[in-house]
């Protein structure tokens, strides 16, 4: 039985890059802190079991999703580190979460009570504050009195308190300490009324990258485990892009000539022979967004002829004569002389970069490099 891919689309991951980059989060925020590597969005697109187990491997203690169900499925792959799951359920999911002993993020008494009930011993929690960015957590001004109602729920005990701070590239300092400010006084007014915060998270890559007094003593960074650093950021770490390279091949290739009836009603302009290739991916595997205008092909570039179809996408072999059924396509990637990157890319349609990856369609093979 062979195992190449039945279709062959596939998306290079390089694990080593990934290994590299915790090692280097680790050395950055020290020993005594604690790493929760962020695996959402199935790992940022490159597939979360894989580069947890990379991360855990090299220096994370947890790791942290935002989907409950990811959470099971990292568990299901054997995956046996803590993990926290990021609000993103209904409290109905308690007794789910629980079950499979992943660690939840409560934003309100609802939820409290519903893992109240459902657990039958201790139940470590998890509880997120919202400092700035105005989306998940309870209101700073609200957090303390919350969460001691919380705590005299049956069972609930307080493994740590959380935020995702709001912050832009370039974005004023003033504004990142105004947001730790609010986070650490919800923090010091719970330990002066007597309850323990073991665990303080609120720096997440943009701060992590900018602003070391925020990482209090633990930290979870996602985009820049990965390699991952948005145009004006400047790493104080070098990071290694996980993502190796987009590619595909050629199935199918043909001869064209003008058409001398109708020709305004073609699919595409032909205005001369043109010699035509045909690739099995499009835009359900995420193309229509991920290409650059052309790809390359035997160290050359070939134009994308229109719009990725749902399936396949044709592309102009014209100056690429000796191209042949079964050749290497590169969509994002180098080959040769040439490469496209990521960032071409993203620029090219309005993505952030960490949407590049996570635009790829689960049909697209995940194929991991590893020295």
């Amino acid at each position: 039985m062979t195992t190449t891919p039945l279709r062959p689309n596939t998306l290079a991951i390089d694990l080593d890059a990934a290994a590299h980059n915790a090692r280097a989060v680790r050395g950055l925020i020290g020993a005594e802190r604690k790493l929760f590597a962020v695996v959402k969005a199935d790992g940022y697109g490159y597939g979360a079991s894989e580069m947890g187990a990379v991360f855990l491997r090299n220096g994370a203690d947890y790791l942290a999703v935002a989907d409950l169900s990811e959470g099971v499925r990292l568990r299901q792959h054997g995956i046996k580190a803590p993990i926290l799951v990021y609000p993103n359920a209904l409290p109905e999911a308690a007794t789910d979460t629980l079950a499979h002993g992943l660690i939840p993020t409560l934003v309100d008494l609802d939820a409290a009570r519903a893992y109240s009930q459902a657990a039958t011993g201790p139940c470590e929690i998890f509880v997120k504050v919202d400092i700035g960015l105005e989306r998940l957590g309870i209101p700073a001004e609200q957090a303390v009195k919350t969460i001691l109602a919380m705590l005299e729920l049956r069972h609930l005990r307080l493994g740590g308190i959380c935020a995702h701070p709001h912050s832009e590239v370039g974005s004023d300092p003033a504004y990142a300490d105004w947001q730790l400010g609010r986070f650490t006084a919800v923090v010091d007014e719970l330990e002066a009324r007597g309850v323990r915060v073991p665990v303080r998270l609120s720096a997440a890559t943009p701060w992590v990258l900018r602003f070391p007094h925020t990482y209090l003593n633990a930290v979870d960074p996602g985009r820049m485990l990965y390699g991952m650093v948005f145009p004006g950021e400047t790493p104080p770490i070098p990071l290694r892009s996980t993502f190796h390279a987009l590619t595909t091949r050629v199935i199918a290739l043909k001869e064209l000539t003008p058409r001398e009836r109708f020709a305004e009603a073609a699919p595409f302009p032909v205005r001369a022979p043109m010699r035509l290739g045909v690739i099995p991916m499009g835009s359900a595997d995420g193309l229509r967004w991920l290409n650059a205008g052309r790809v390359l092909v035997r160290g050359q570039a070939a134009p994308i002829i229109g719009s990725p179809s749902l399936e396949h996408t044709r592309i102009d072999l014209t100056g690429t004569p000796d191209a042949r059924v079964g050749d290497e396509v590169v969509i994002i990637g180098r080959q040769g002389n040439l490469e496209i990157t990521q960032a071409e890319v993203a620029s090219r349609h309005g993505l952030g970069l960490h949407h590049v990856a996570t635009t790829v369609g689960p049909r697209v093979t995940r194929v991991y490099l590893s020295s």
